[in-house]
């Protein structure tokens, strides 16, 4: 028979190995928070992309994901998202690749002049070398794409219709991309810098008199109660910029193999699925708000596409092969890709 003293050890041990099995199994069932952050509006459709996505993995994988979102830039400014995914501070961004291109040049290829001729095409890139290319890039760096995405956008000006490069000798712009600014310097305009998020502020100041942007941007930061002129990108467009839902390759790393299959699989369906029809209807929501706000709208021409082109190859895409290493290779991978 066993004594008081061997039963309370007994007791006590039983206790300390249940204690044991719970920390366990709580470590290895503990939920992983992830933040993501971007700098665009509450209800602007990079910001929708990642609330689908997030629901669409939940679907998959219930509660061991949490995704913590931070818009409008309330948790990094726009470019600093880059360094701090490379580092494993920010697990998570809706990320215009052309923000890192001082950092990695070759990214310049995803906000190039007249270098994609539609948003569907655009998107054929994730199956294409160019695509394959560019994921190399972005995870030698640090970063890995989740959801391709591209947007489509135009131009706005408060001071006359820029319908052809000529048209923006002496404007104050906002070009979005080094190469845009590069080829607009070419056509006499004068450039500054910034973030999608500080163009409403200039326009009002008079820091700017015009701007390329998306036209998500275009609409989410209301730029038709500062602009008087919009060449809309509804058949042609010389503006076209990657904005995929992107991880830090350390996050990536830390996820179990049945989560990466299931960001994996949620992540190519979206790229198939939603981002065309979805980013697409702001085009129209464009065309809706800055008619009722009393803009002039301009819808760009074949043959006012093919101008473009044609001054952005001798500017813009000779400054990408001459400035980026291997320029000429990813650049001619681009061209491929609109055959």
């Amino acid at each position: 028979m066993l004594s008081d003293r061997h039963f309370g050890n007994g007791v006590c041990a039983v206790a300390l190995i249940a204690i044991l099995v719970l920390a366990l199994s709580t470590v290895a069932g503990a939920q992983m928070k992830l933040k993501v952050s971007h700098q665009f509006a509450e209800g602007d459709v990079r910001d929708q992309l990642v609330k689908v996505f997030a629901d669409k993995v939940a679907s998959k994988l219930g509660k061991q994901v949490e995704f913590r979102v931070y818009p409008a830039s309330s948790l990094f400014k726009p470019k600093e998202q880059w360094d701090a995914m490379r580092q494993g501070t920010l697990d998570m961004s809706v990320f215009p690749l052309d923000y890192a291109a001082g950092k990695v040049p070759e990214l310049s290829i995803t906000l190039l002049p007249c270098s994609v001729a539609s948003l569907q095409q655009a998107m054929s890139w994730q199956q294409k070398p160019i695509g394959q290319r560019l994921a190399k890039i972005l995870e030698s760096n640090g970063v890995k794409i989740l959801v391709w995405a591209w947007l489509e956008g135009g131009i706005g000006s408060s001071v006359r219709q820029v319908r052809l490069p000529d048209e923006s000798k002496g404007l104050k712009m906002r070009a979005a991309g080094k190469k845009f600014e590069f080829m607009l310097k070419e056509a006499g305009a004068s450039i500054t810098s910034m973030p999608s998020s500080e163009i409403y502020h200039a326009l009002s100041t008079g820091v700017l008199d015009s701007c390329l942007t998306s036209s998500s941007s275009f609409v989410s930061y209301r730029l038709y109660e500062q602009l008087k002129f919009m060449n809309v990108p509804k058949n042609y467009a010389i503006w076209y910029m990657a904005e995929p839902l992107v991880m830090s390759l350390k996050t990536w790393e830390r996820l179990k193999p049945e989560q990466r299959k299931a960001f994996q699989e949620v992540g190519d369906e979206m790229a198939r699925d939603w981002v065309v029809p979805n980013f697409a209807k702001d085009t129209q929501t464009l065309i809706d708000e800055f008619t009722k706000a009393g803009v002039q709208l301009h819808y760009m021409t074949k043959d006012e596409f093919q101008r473009w082109q044609d001054f952005a190859k001798k500017t813009a895409w000779k400054n990408y092969e001459e400035t980026v290493k291997d320029g000429k290779e990813i650049l001619d991978l681009a061209v491929q890709a609109m055959q």
